[in-house]
């Protein structure tokens, strides 16, 4: 039962959130253009680009565990969290920036500069990462075939623990805080939707809540799991990411498929 559920919350859930995600991104590409308007361009195309990679991200999780012991899982660690701080966390806030001040208001400066700053997030994390960790174990097996995870907490080096604890202040600017800061705007501009635009597009400011819900739900578990770290007597919940995004990619979709305004009977997702 041990086994099954790790095969579960390591290979199962992580594929269920991707799919979710990888959908999205490929409805929002199609219904993008029928709300530039709305908007805005970068809106869309950035979610659409965050949607893909975060799919990836999820994903690829089984890979990692997967392919064989170390350096394998580390390698595809990297990989995985390098797409994440570099691409997906900038993505989505700049998809809402743009989403509640209009792509037009976002200088070229804030663009370049917060991708600027993922890149180089993600790649102190791929340094780091290669130096703390320096083996693996077998964390279930598949019909007598191992899967292996990188040796995080069971480590006893001081020297690795340090440079996981920098790590994780590494995720916690990105993406946990880019996320959040990325939650907070949304729904601060539901709350404060322009009182003329509401009169049009009556559903906007129930979409955004519900879209605030969507990008908190990630980072949310992304704290939550992080809190157990000091607790070493306990196991990781690393499934917590994964059930986070998989509420999050549900939460996404409901706001997605919500017309902009209520007497729409049929949205854009049915045409």
């Amino acid at each position: 039962m041990r086994d099954l559920w790790l095969i579960l919350a390591n290979v199962a859930l992580p594929l269920c959130a991707g799919v979710t995600f990888l959908a999205l991104a490929r409805y929002a590409s199609h219904i993008g253009p029928m709300r530039f308007l709305v908007t805005g361009e970068i809106t869309y195309k950035g979610a659409a680009w965050g949607f893909a990679f975060f799919g990836l991200y999820l994903m690829t999780r089984p890979l990692q565990v997967l392919l064989g012991p170390h350096p394998m899982p580390s390698i595809i660690t990297c990989i995985r969290e390098f797409g994440m701080m570099a691409v997906f966390a900038p993505a989505v806030f700049l998809a809402m920036m743009s989403l509640c001040f209009g792509s037009d208001r976002i200088p070229k400066k804030l663009i370049v500069g917060l991708f600027a700053l993922g890149f180089s997030l993600g790649l102190a994390y791929v340094v780091l990462e290669t130096r703390a960790i320096h083996g693996s174990e077998i964390i279930f097996s598949i019909g007598g075939y191992p899967a292996y995870d990188g040796v995080w907490f069971k480590n006893p080096d001081p020297h690795s623990q340090a440079l996981i604890s920098i790590i994780y202040v590494l995720q916690f600017i990105d993406p946990v805080f880019i996320l959040l800061l990325s939650g907070v705007i949304v729904f601060r501009h539901a709350r404060h939707y322009p009182e003329a635009k509401r009169l049009v597009y009556d559903n906007m400011p129930k979409k955004l809540y519900i879209l605030s819900a969507a990008v908190f739900a990630f980072p949310f578990s992304m704290v939550i799991a992080g809190a157990f770290i000091v607790f070493p007597h306990l196991q990781f919940p690393w499934w917590l990411y994964y059930l986070g995004a998989l509420v999050s990619g549900l939460l996404e979709t409901a706001s997605l498929r919500l017309p902009l305004r209520k007497d729409v009977q049929i949205s854009e997702h049915s045409q």
